[in-house]
């Protein structure tokens, strides 16, 4: 849970700082966020329900879990780009990628505790 307080700050903060470049840079990456974001959070909600339970049955989920968090992640970036308009696909970008990395640092940071 750590990793997604991060991601949420890292989101927010990205979407703050490209203000700076204009409302347009500003919700672009606060979309790109959102496209990683989002399939994360669904992703962690699926795995954490089988923990503890049948390995089979937790392998099972989590792979079926990474699968729609990949598929999920896809669909809101076609739907951004189709229906976003006027969009700063670099900002999205942006935002997308500084998720990423913060949810790796996040996950380095919870196996350091």
């Amino acid at each position: 849970m750590k990793s997604l307080r991060i991601q949420s700050l890292t989101a927010l903060v990205l979407a703050s700082l490209s203000y700076l470049a204009g409302p347009v840079a500003a919700y672009s990456s606060l979309f790109g966020s959102l496209a990683v974001y989002l399939p994360g959070l669904l992703f962690t909600v699926l795995v954490m329900r089988k923990l503890g339970s049948n390995s089979a049955d937790f392998l099972r989920t989590a792979v079926l879990a990474e699968f729609g968090k990949l598929a999920f992640t896809g669909l809101l970036c076609a739907a951004v780009f189709i229906w976003v308009k006027p969009l700063a696909a670099g900002f999205f970008f942006l935002g997308m990628i500084g998720v990423l990395i913060a949810n790796w640092v996040g996950l380095a940071l919870t196996f350091q505790d």
